[in-house]
């Protein structure tokens, strides 16, 4: 028994904690034997593995930090915090892009680990030399490109040599001034660290109350979902912040901001590829098909929406399409709109038992992946201001996001918390904080249990100090928790190579075994080292021969070979050239 009952002084504070603790303990029961289900062993070992390994000890810390959380007394509003949080919030952007670049070098080790990673970033290098492709010797397509991920990661041509993402290219040109200064890692944290002034702006119009936006800032800060995506080579801070503008300049829309509107839903359509936003942004362009000057602003919006979705849209898609079989009947297919329209659409199917259960972990990874509580107080902010056409809204994209990536047939592999919702988690900071925000209109008293709770809400002191004191321990603990652990588990992805010291110019031919997200080549191949795949000791020999005569096998391990033109370092040393391979 805890000496002092938890937040004491509220009822309605004790009802949360209650609840993030038992639903906490309840997804900490399932994640336990997660792997050893029949239904784990259908997805893949990668999206079972993060969330039994990294999701299961942060799930414990979500329930220490609750327990602790409750221990804050009531009295403490933290009102002048929230306060400044507000009036400060392009100063803590500041600080946050600086800790966030930090944490890329250091944390992620500068490192576009998967292939949704890679792509973007290698086509940002193609940009950045005023190229549309890179281009590989045509023999070598299939030893640089697994063909797993050819015309699923990359487009690559067998005749040409030439390569391109497969994914639309915004991200990648928004990463392309980055990567011509030379700091690609800069671009995310300064997208993660714009996103929280927008934020703010967008719970200030909606709620009208400093304290509000001060407190939706703290609990997008401090979420380790906001800081996990910010660090990494993602596009989902992207979708993030181009959504979060797109929604702000349609409270109040006026031909203008329909116009602008456009231009940047352009920008979020062709991030990566469209489904984010659309599912985002369906529910928006209604409304506004709706209202009075709907027409004029539609027209407005799709005007805005045109030029750019149909160059780095269709376009684009068409272009890279083509290169799979260039000058063949089948490059005319690829490049016609009905060829670029089969290929969005075939990514939908109904959902078989697996895609179900796939979801259903996305939902539990956006609760161990945020504040405690949190999304309990946004459930609340939804009823509480659901009068409010602007909370509906959010929490109509929330659902059509939700909903709508049941219809894709793969779960998510990697990532960092849902990955699939990023696109609409704003929703839930901004509602949380609302649901503490003072009494507007549209928010109606009721005498029923229910209701009196969501009512009681901004008077009640005690549960705004219950979540600014999680969001602060889980900034600091929580945050620091999924710092160590990306830090290693990218360590461990980083370093299945072959362990060889030399820096000279060589060819690193590694095996298919130690995991297939490891080629890093440069778009012309002009790195120091040049990452194949093995496809056999003979084939592999063969090939060297014929592509790389001057060189010869100086390293073997079990992770692959290296062939170069100088000696080894410490040749004689274990692990050397004829050492297990």
């Amino acid at each position: 028994m805890l000496a002092n009952p938890p937040v004491a002084s509220s009822r309605d504070a004790r009802t949360l904690f209650l609840c993030t603790a038992l639903l906490t303990a309840a997804i900490l029961w399932w994640i336990k034997d997660f792997a050893a289900t029949h239904g784990a062993a259908r997805l893949s070992p990668i999206f079972v593995s993060l969330f039994t390994v990294l999701d299961y000890p942060a799930a414990v810390c979500t329930l220490l930090i609750a327990v602790a959380a409750a221990l804050v007394p009531g009295k403490y509003t933290f009102r002048p915090l929230l306060g400044w949080i507000e009036d400060h919030t392009w100063p803590i952007a500041g600080v946050v892009c600086v800790v966030m670049c930090i944490g890329t070098l250091q944390v992620y080790l500068n490192h576009p680990l998967t292939q949704d990673e890679f792509a973007p970033y290698f086509q940002s290098q193609v940009f950045a030399a005023g190229h549309l492709t890179g281009r590989f010797p045509p023999r070598l397509v299939d030893w640089l490109v697994l063909p797993t991920y050819q015309d699923h990661f990359f487009f690559v041509s067998h005749s040409s040599g030439r390569i391109v993402s497969a994914y639309w290219p915004a991200f990648a040109l928004l990463l392309t001034p980055f990567t011509f200064l030379g700091i690609p890692w800069a671009c995310n944290p300064v997208i993660s660290a714009l996103t929280l002034p927008v934020i703010r702006r967008l719970a200030l119009r909606i709620f009208a109350d400093r304290e509000t936006a001060g407190l939706a800032v703290l609990l997008t800060l401090a979420s380790p979902v906001f800081w996990a995506d910010g660090i990494s080579y993602y596009s989902m801070s992207a979708h993030l912040l181009a959504n979060c503008v797109f929604a702000l300049l349609l409270l109040d829309p006026t031909a203008r901001r329909a116009l602008a509107t456009g231009f940047v839903g352009s920008i979020a359509l062709t991030l990566h590829n469209p489904v984010p936003h659309l599912l985002f942004a369906v529910p928006w362009i209604l409304a506004v098909a709706r209202r009075q000057d709907g027409a004029k602003l539609t027209g407005c919006l799709f005007a805005g929406y045109l030029p750019l979705s149909f160059l780095l849209g269709l376009a684009w898609a068409a272009f890279s399409g083509s290169l799979v079989h260039a000058g063949g009947a089948s490059a005319v297919q690829a490049a016609s709109s009905d060829g670029v329209l089969s290929r969005v659409t075939s990514v939908f199917s109904l959902p078989d038992s697996s895609i179900l259960l796939a979801r259903w972990v996305g939902i539990v990874k956006v609760w161990v992946w945020a504040v405690p509580g949190m999304v309990l107080l946004a459930l609340a902010g939804a009823w509480r201001w659901r009068r409010n056409p602007h909370c509906r809204l959010f929490v109509i994209s929330a659902l059509t996001t939700l909903l709508g990536y049941v219809l894709v047939p793969v779960d998510q592999g990697h990532g960092w918390g849902y990955r699939y919702f990023h696109s609409a988690w704003m929703v839930l900071p901004l509602l949380a904080a609302g649901a503490l925000a003072p009494a507007a209109v549209g928010v109606q008293r009721n005498a029923t249990t229910a209701r009196a709770f969501f009512d009681r809400l901004p008077e009640d002191s005690a549960v705004r100090a219950y979540m600014v004191a999680c969001a602060l321990l889980t900034l600091t603990l929580g945050c620091g928790l999924r710092a160590i652990q990306i830090r290693d588990f990218m360590s461990g992805q980083i370093n299945p190579v072959p362990a060889y010291a030399g820096t000279e110019r060589r060819v690193v031919i590694m095996s298919p075994a130690v995991g297939l997200d490891l080629t890093r080549d440069d778009p012309w191949l002009r790195g120091n080292a040049i990452y194949l795949f093995s496809r056999g000791e003979v084939a592999d020999a063969t090939m060297m021969r014929e592509s790389f005569p001057g060189l010869r096998p100086v390293f073997a391990d079990s992770r692959g070979s290296v062939w170069s033109a100088a000696p080894a370092p410490g040749s004689h040393g274990p692990g050397s050239r004829g050492g297990s391979r």
